[in-house]
């Protein structure tokens, strides 16, 4: 399959899982939410892993790549689910999404800061668009404070 329509899909799917979110989190905590999502996930894996015959590639990894992948699980998987249900409990899924949505804007600094990448002037002017496209969003709440 074509990979830009392997990423329209994913858009799609990633569009609607924050509808799954929201309507689960209001019965429930963040807490518990992302503890049986990853019990969940986890055992959906290693199912696959096991029959896919796949369980050689994770004993190949090694320690820095390990290091990165569990550090990335701690900030993105753990953390960063943590503070977004939070937010998905509090505040409407069409509001917070957007915002959670803008992290490609916080990517190109820190790739810049930490793994020297350029930023062009074309990846200035996306980060205005996405600046731009977070006060329309939130306009109404902006004025109103």
């Amino acid at each position: 399959m074509e990979a830009a329509l392997l990423a329209f899909l994913v858009a799609c799917i990633w569009g609607l899982n924050p509808i799954f979110e929201k309507l689960a989190i209001g019965g429930t905590t963040p807490f518990a939410m992302i503890t049986i999502r990853f019990v969940f996930t986890s055992v959906c894996l290693l199912v696959i892993t096991f029959f896919t015959g796949k369980t050689s590639e994770i004993a190949e990894v090694d320690r820095y790549t390990l290091f990165w992948i569990l550090l990335s699980g701690l900030a993105g998987g753990l953390i960063g689910l943590f503070l977004y249900f939070t937010a998905l409990k509090q505040d409407e899924a069409s509001r917070i999404v957007p915002i959670v949505a803008s992290f490609p804007m916080f990517t190109a600094f820190f790739a810049w800061i930490f793994l020297r990448e350029n930023i062009t002037p074309l990846r200035v002017i996306g980060i205005g668009f996405v600046v731009t496209g977070l006060i329309l969003i939130n306009y109404r709440e902006l004025v109103s404070n």
